[in-house]
């Protein structure tokens, strides 16, 4: 990390490495920041912030669902470029995957979108996870270097990489041990996909995007009725028994307009023209998968990944598992909540829809693109 003073003028700036604290000046000639060194100011400010601010959140029953980014997107410091952390840093869909080096997927976990169904069958496929466990399982917190463990070897062949990549601090940690250039995580999963992309990979380690998406409403809907019993999550809302669903619509969904447009834009306020843009990103960097297409979407997922019969032992026996053999647990009943569906024109569903006309529009995109992807992905085979 580096000591950063910023002075009024815009082209005096001091960088100087905390153990020496050796002040060097840059002039307006000679200031060239290198897109590492952004993300090193932006990893020791994003720290500096985050910890002023864990404490006042500590106090609040903030969902995890709704954290604001802190810093929200590098496109803050690099000017005319919306999305760089995609442009920059991921593999375009068109790109099959590379037979002479290894590559790290990263899976956007949406709340209520099948991505605990997605976490449990790469675990049974036993490849290399980095989510929120490997760095609290046998006290991982502290180490200096990255590694790939089997906690359960006797039990259990998931296999974790030891990081905690659920927060931005635990991202930033991540990006300092240098978790994508080791080669140890063969699957990134975060609820931050945005500030993991820009702080975990770089033009010479490019990742792979996946997102599994749900229809909007249904989604909402769900996630009303899941935190009335999660006593597991910190986003548990018992409160919420004492609403219906009408209430709860005109009152507390407001949190979550437009999330997914929210969190991949990394910001809160767009306009027309950002959201074509944004779909245009999506379109050419998102291996898009769809819940209500579950085996479909996991077949592309293992394509994109290089995952198949002949990698892994255990393809055959974990697709049985989750999709082929219904006497056995289904995949799709993992983190699932059963609860009364919503129909299509009712005043709740009027609410939600109006609330969340840009997620709307943006899932028919993905609709769409799910079939125009179709033919790309197969082709890696």
């Amino acid at each position: 990390f580096h000591l950063i003073q910023y002075n009024s003028s815009p082209h005096n700036i001091t960088v100087s490495p905390v153990d020496s604290l050796n002040i060097t000046m840059v002039t307006p000639g000679s200031l060239e920041l290198s897109r590492k060194q952004l993300k090193l100011l932006i990893s020791f400010g994003a720290v500096f912030v985050y910890g002023a601010f864990s404490s006042l959140r500590s106090h609040s029953h903030e969902s995890f669902i709704t954290e604001t980014s802190i810093p929200r997107s590098l496109s803050e410091v690099v000017p005319h470029s919306i999305y760089p952390w995609a442009k920059l840093d991921l593999i375009p869909v068109e790109k099959p995957p590379s037979s002479s080096h290894h590559e790290t997927a990263i899976f956007w976990h949406i709340p209520k979108s099948g991505g605990t169904t997605i976490k449990h069958l790469y675990k049974c496929f036993g490849v290399s996870v980095a989510d929120k466990f490997g760095a609290h399982i046998q006290h991982h917190e502290q180490d200096t270097e990255i590694i790939s463990f089997q906690p359960w070897p006797k039990k259990s062949r998931t296999t974790y990489v030891n990081v905690d990549v659920s927060n931005k601090e635990g991202i930033l940690h991540a990006s300092a041990l240098g978790l994508v250039p080791s080669d140890k995580a063969d699957i990134i999963i975060t609820t931050k996909p945005e500030f993991a992309v820009g702080m975990l990979f770089d033009k010479s380690h490019r990742g792979r995007f996946l997102i599994l998406v749900r229809e909007p409403i249904d989604r909402l809907v769900s996630l009303f009725y899941y935190l009335q019993v999660a006593t597991w999550e910190v986003s548990y809302r018992p409160d919420w028994k004492k609403l219906s669903l009408l209430d709860w619509s005109q009152k507390h969904a407001q949190s979550w307009r437009d999330f997914l447009v929210k969190k991949i834009m990394g910001k809160d306020q767009f306009t027309e023209e950002e959201f074509e843009e944004l779909k245009e990103t999506v379109r050419k960097y998102f291996v898009v998968g769809l819940m209500n297409e579950m085996e479909e979407s996991v077949n592309r997922f293992n394509a994109a990944m290089g995952i198949n019969e002949k990698t892994t032992e255990y393809y055959e026996p974990c697709m049985s598992r989750f999709f082929w053999d219904h006497h056995q647990e289904s995949g799709e009943a993992h983190n699932s909540n059963e609860h009364p569906k919503l129909l299509e024109g009712s005043p709740e569903w009027n609410i939600l829809a109006e609330q969340n006309s840009y997620d709307m529009r943006l899932y028919e995109f993905m609709i769409e693109l799910f079939e125009e992807q179709k033919d790309a992905l197969y082709s890696y085979q």
